[in-house]
């Protein structure tokens, strides 16, 4: 385990390093008391790093807990099989994003997530996602006056209304 750490970091530090020197190219904006486009890359970045270097002590130091010889359990299979099933939740969330905007695309992929990670309540799984949904739109679009993709939304209810 100790080497897989070590291993893991390095290539986490190259990944964030080359993710931070993108960043740099960013156009900044000059409106007065928003954050600009820069800002939240920047964020990434710095919390990329930190607990990529965090990783690579933890690896240095030999305090992760040695795995030799462990055979993987039934409940390791479940595991793995549950973060592969998020990674492609969230790999057709990153797809249909943009055709769909962010409030027809995140509603549902939070109510995938909800139901992999293990809530069986169907009220809570619809008023979970719709809640979270809507409170990070709200935050983004009138807290930090953050544009997100709108998709067909405008579409669908200006044909509705119309």
């Amino acid at each position: 385990m100790r080497h897989r750490n070590i291993i893991a970091a390095v290539v986490l530090l190259v990944i964030a390093l080359g993710y931070g020197a993108l960043t740099t190219q960013l156009p900044i904006r000059s409106l007065p008391d928003t954050p600009g486009p820069p800002f939240f890359p920047w964020v990434n970045t710095a919390i990329l790093l930190a607990l990529s270097i965090s990783l690579l002590v933890q690896g240095l130091r030999g305090t992760a807990t040695e795995d030799s010889g462990q055979t993987i359990t039934p409940s390791d299979r479940g595991q793995r099989r549950l973060a592969v099933w998020a990674l492609v939740a969230f790999v057709a969330y990153l797809v249909v994003l943009p055709g769909l905007g962010f409030l027809l695309a995140t509603t549902p992929f939070f109510a995938v997530l909800m139901v992999l990670f293990g809530e069986k309540r169907r009220l809570w799984v619809a008023i979970g996602s719709i809640a979270v949904t809507t409170f990070l739109y709200l935050l983004f679009r009138h807290g930090f006056s953050v544009f997100l993709p709108r998709g067909i939304l405008p579409d669908l209810v200006s044909g509705i209304f119309a």
